[in-house]
């Protein structure tokens, strides 16, 4: 992972308020209240949102740099939240035979990534994966899908009017919600 972005903070703008919004929704209908969560990578205001909600969710971090990084703990969890991480990875496959280990036959794993057209792939990203390359990562990984979702990404309106590749936003620009679990 870039450690630049790993160490950046986050700054809430109207666009990550938007997808924070209907990630909490998302996860309302998905996780069961008081449930213990793993979170891939750094504490962030989604995390925070989610511990502090209605929810209670007990919510852990991993740490460390995820391409190289060993889980060691015994601890297994209900759920994984694996939001907008995986395209910052050099390796997406180590970290996911990683979780693995934490993982149940019950434990679902939610992966948010943004899915764009090849015009707007993003400097910062080391995967843009389609939906393809996503199932073949998951299967290699010994995942399987149990749900996608699409849900738009919105930006501010006055955004989609600053050039050629916003106006393309407004119409290819989405997030998508894996719901994965261990191969049976």
């Amino acid at each position: 992972m870039i450690p630049e972005l790993a160490q950046s903070p986050y700054q809430v703008t109207p666009q990550l308020e938007d997808a924070m919004g209907t990630t909490v929704k998302y996860l309302t209908r998905k996780v069961k209240p008081h449930s213990k969560i793993l979170d891939v990578g750094q504490k962030n205001p989604l995390t925070e949102l989610l511990s502090e909600g209605e929810m209670k969710l007990s919510i852990d971090n991993t740490e460390g740099d995820l391409d190289v990084f060993t889980i060691t703990d015994d601890t297994k969890y209900d759920y994984i939240l694996y939001s907008h991480t995986i395209e910052h990875q050099f390796n997406p496959l180590h970290t996911l035979l990683e979780l693995k280990k934490v993982m149940t036959e019950n434990t679902l794993m939610f992966i948010i990534l943004p899915r764009r057209g090849k015009l707007l792939w993003c400097r910062g990203h080391f995967h843009e994966i389609d939906d393809y390359r996503m199932r073949l990562l998951l299967d290699r990984a010994g995942l399987d899908i149990v749900t996608l979702e699409l849900h738009k990404a919105w930006r501010p309106w006055y955004f989609y009017l600053t050039g050629f590749k916003p106006i393309l936003r407004l119409f290819l620009e989405y997030n998508a919600y894996y719901e994965v679990r261990l191969t049976r």
